[in-house]
């Protein structure tokens, strides 16, 4: 009887587990990614993720929630668009914003419109969605107003420039019975000066995540804040 030694130096043996490392390394080859976008747009419809150089597919990319959960290649780099064929039938696509992966296994696209409409354009910043990154009980915040905005939440302190974000884990600052609820409130900073514009006491749930858009309406141009929460279980 052979030895297991000269059984696992035979060809056929180290054939089976190359082969298996190569199937364990296609499994791993994919990543779980979740869009949300902001500004609601008037025409508000799915848009492409560029999966190859001439293939795409359709994503939703709500506004009010995150969206559900795509299984994609672990490809380098996000872009989102529309797709069409030229004069020639070749294939075109038409970016409208684009962002480097950060590997994860699980990410989440946080897509900001530069305009009323989709074609106006997106800048996009890729987070991570996992447990270790965005869980329950953390505030993702994100500045997409063309003023410095800082403030508080609960315990929590922040402060953005444009076109940045940040996470924070905030503890509660108020409890009446079984719930805990954080006091927010948000300043921003103009020519200098520093402008209180919003306050409110949310309810602080430990199992939530929560994201907070500052921006200013394309239609008014006045400052606001918009929240979307969710919860752990994916």
């Amino acid at each position: 009887m052979k030895s297991l030694l000269s059984m696992l130096s035979c060809p056929h043996i180290l054939i089976c587990v190359a082969a298996f490392s190569i199937s364990a390394q296609a499994q791993d080859a994919t990543v779980n990614v979740r869009f949300v976008s902001f500004p609601k747009a008037a025409n508000a419809e799915p848009v492409e993720l560029l999966l190859s150089e001439n293939k795409t597919m359709e994503v939703e990319i709500p506004t009010n929630s995150i969206s559900k959960t795509y299984e994609l290649p672990a490809l380098s780099t996000w872009a989102l668009g529309k797709s069409s064929t030229d004069e020639e039938g070749k294939f075109v696509f038409q970016t409208y914003g684009k962002t480097q992966s950060i590997g994860g296994k699980d990410q989440l696209i946080l897509i900001i419109r530069k305009g009323v409409n989709d074609a106006d354009g997106f800048e996009l910043t890729t987070l991570n969605n996992s447990e270790e990154g965005f869980s329950g009980g953390k505030y993702i915040l994100m500045n997409a107003s063309k003023v410095d905005i800082a403030g508080t939440i609960g315990t929590g302190k922040f402060s953005l420039s444009p076109n940045n974000h940040t996470l924070i884990a905030p503890k509660p600052t108020k409890t009446e019975g079984t719930r805990e609820y954080c006091f927010a409130k948000f300043h921003f900073r103009k020519d200098e000066e520093i402008q209180p514009f919003f306050s409110s006491t949310w309810r602080f749930n430990k199992e939530a995540r929560s994201m907070v858009f500052f921006y200013h309406d394309p239609k008014t141009k006045q400052l606001r804040v918009h929240t979307i929460r969710s919860y752990t279980d994916k």
